[in-house]
């Protein structure tokens, strides 16, 4: 996959970045900032590969969550059907009983008949006058006539009814294999739907844990990078003497970089992976100077992300100013810090960088202070 080649030539060119360096010998600086933005910007391509994989992922997901309901769905078919099911054997059953019934009133028909005609042939063999001439009132004679009559019409009705219940059995035969052909469809067809679903969620876990496991992949790629990119973020420091960071200016918040802002804005990081003259750069010295220490996270240097990293490092946040706090907005794409000078009722001084307004003629990373309504931010004290 052309993904995963992108993967690997990323790691092989941020090895080659570091190859002449030997752990634990002195050696001259190794890296330029062309170096570091190539590194960073390697970094953010598996970035946007871990969240097109993680996109992919969860698109995955919600498929196979359909496609499951649909195969919970079919369960509750199945359940419906195999009542419908059950019924349409009971009913073929009654059909079967009554079949058996049908026949075994044609055989008894069939018996009556045959002894009927035997009845009718040996009365039909003596003649009218021999009758009349062996009966012993002409009234037994009629009697004897009118039984001849009688066993006529019962064969007739018997044989009648035979051939009514021939056709009926006929009838009912043909149901009861035509019930059987639908159950039969019925059960083939939802076999198939099922086993099709079932197959088809199957892939699709597959194919989610694929991008599960490539997403962890470029994020285990994305680790060696950072770690890459915190050799280069030393070694720039070194050079420019930023290891032991001190005061700036001190009309620019004592700022140790306020001498190249606004010109060198994002030239290079600072020792917590921020690029100079950003709001958060100058927020994570106000802390470092402050209190003795600011925590690295990562180089995850956007505003908005700080409230959460706080959280996470067990820092409190709230909505109540107090003087030495950082003040955090999350809105827009970024969000903003600042760092709180004083507090008057609900009203807040701060001090910032990269903060466009009239202050700074409207530039970006420029030093500013103003007054500002406290809802604006929420507060992480770094100072307890």
């Amino acid at each position: 996959m052309k993904i995963k080649r992108n993967i690997a030539s990323l790691c092989l060119a941020a090895l080659a970045l570091v190859a002449n360096v030997v752990p634990g010998s002195s050696y001259t600086y190794a890296y330029t900032q062309e170096d570091l933005n190539n590194i960073n910007s390697k970094i953010s391509e598996l970035r946007t590969q871990m969240n097109e994989y993680e996109e992919q992922a969860s698109q995955l997901a919600a498929e196979a969550d359909t496609i499951q309901g649909r195969i919970d769905s079919l369960r509750v078919e199945q359940a419906s059907l195999r009542t419908q099911i059950e019924l349409k054997e009971a009913e073929r059953e009654q059909l079967i009983a009554e079949i058996e019934a049908i026949t075994k009133r044609i055989n008894t028909n069939s018996e009556t008949v045959g002894y009927t005609v035997a009845q009718y042939y040996y009365n039909d063999e003596v003649t009218t006058i021999e009758r009349l001439a062996s009966a012993d009132s002409f009234s037994s004679f009629v009697d004897e006539e009118m039984q001849m009559s009688a066993i006529s019409d019962t064969l007739s009705a018997i044989i009648e009814e035979n051939k009514n219940l021939k056709a009926e059995l006929t009838i009912k035969e043909k149901n009861a294999e035509l019930i059987l052909e639908d159950l039969n469809t019925q059960k083939n067809q939802l076999a198939e739907l099922e086993s099709e679903q079932a197959t088809l969620l199957a892939q699709t876990r597959e194919n989610e844990a694929s991008y599960r496991q490539m997403k962890a992949d470029a994020a285990s790629k994305k680790a060696t990078l950072e770690e890459e990119q915190q050799k280069i973020l030393a070694d720039l420091a070194s050079r420019y003497n930023v290891t032991n960071v001190t005061a700036g200016d001190p009309n620019k918040g004592g700022y140790p970089y306020s001498g190249r802002c606004p010109q060198q804005k994002d030239a290079f990081y600072d020792q917590w992976g921020m690029l100079i003259c950003e709001c958060v750069s100058y927020a994570a010295w106000k802390v470092y100077s402050t209190y003795g220490y600011m925590p690295y996270w990562g180089g995850r240097g956007h505003a908005k992300q700080w409230i959460a990293n706080a959280r996470s490092a067990g820092y409190t946040v709230s909505n109540i100013p107090k003087v030495g706090a950082v003040g955090i907005s999350t809105g827009g794409a970024y969000g903003h810090a600042v760092w709180v000078e004083a507090v008057s009722g609900t009203r807040v001084y701060i001090s910032q960088y990269n903060y466009r307004n009239a202050a700074t003629n409207y530039k970006a990373g420029e030093y500013s202070e103003s007054w500002v309504d406290q809802g604006m931010y929420q507060y992480i004290y770094f100072g307890g």
